[in-house]
């Protein structure tokens, strides 16, 4: 089996003590607790989902055209 990809958040997810799972090659957190507690996290304050897996982007140093 090939490495898992790993989100450039990775350290930060294991830090918070999530658990991972395999989604399409990559290493992602899965939950940090009870699906309960997460629930009422999200419903009193917020909620953020790592989309880093889903695209790339860059940086040049070209500069910008003019419109």
């Amino acid at each position: 089996m090939a490495e898992l990809k790993q989100s450039p958040l990775a350290a930060e997810h294991e830090a918070l003590g999530a658990s991972f799972t395999e989604f399409g090659g990559w290493q992602m957190p899965l939950k940090y607790s009870s699906e309960l507690s997460e629930h009422r996290a999200v419903r009193e304050a917020a909620g953020l989902f790592d989309l880093s897996h889903m695209g790339r982007c860059g940086q040049s140093d070209r500069t910008p055209r003019n419109s």
